[in-house]
């Protein structure tokens, strides 16, 4: 029995290692896909027409879940450059619900969900309740200087989001459109 046990309290010290290795992953996968996506690679090296086609290619992966891995990345350089606090979200699910905020109210709304947690041990959906003060029943982000639509709202979120070559494009048809 206690040859078990001791086999059993080594493989679980090699589970948390792996873990403990990789608790940061998510991070560093979002920040991987957001530099193909931002540099073109998937079209440029690859031939991809498309970022979506590449990450359901290659990686079998959706587009959403992709991008949500992005977002959770920039969420996680934009709290950890606040300078507020030392605790960074430590997965995905807590970063999350962060992406629909501003970078300014990612950081106060981080900040508000760091401060009463025990230990800093911050939940996934203790930063969810507090997000959800922070928007609208739409999901907007309540604007405290200047109200804006929902639709510019999105734009600005995908703005930042699109590839050089997108935005080139976007702005290039914007300009044909208006010469109309």
């Amino acid at each position: 029995m206690e040859v078990l046990i001791t086999k059993n309290k080594q493989e679980l010290e090699r589970l948390e290692g792996v873990i403990q290795e990789n608790i940061g992953a998510f991070y560093e996968v979002g920040r991987a896909l957001m530099k193909i996506r931002d540099q073109g690679y998937y079209h440029d090296v690859l031939g991809f027409e498309t970022f979506k086609e590449y990450c359901r290619t290659r990686w079998d992966m959706a587009r959403q879940t992709a991008y949500q891995l992005i977002d959770s990345a920039s969420v996680i350089e934009n709290v950890r450059n606040c300078g507020q606090t030392e605790t960074i979200p430590t997965n995905e699910y807590q970063a999350r619900p962060l992406a629909r905020l501003d970078a300014d109210q990612q950081r106060e709304a981080w900040k508000k969900a760091v401060e009463p947690a025990p230990d800093g041990k911050v939940t996934a959906a203790h930063v969810y309740k507090v997000v959800k003060g922070m928007t609208d029943a739409r999901g907007v982000a309540s604007l405290t200087k200047v109200e804006e639509s929902d639709a510019v709202f999105h734009l600005k979120r995908w703005w930042r989001k699109a590839t050089k070559k997108d935005r080139i494009n976007f702005l290039a048809w914007t300009e044909r459109e208006g010469a109309k």
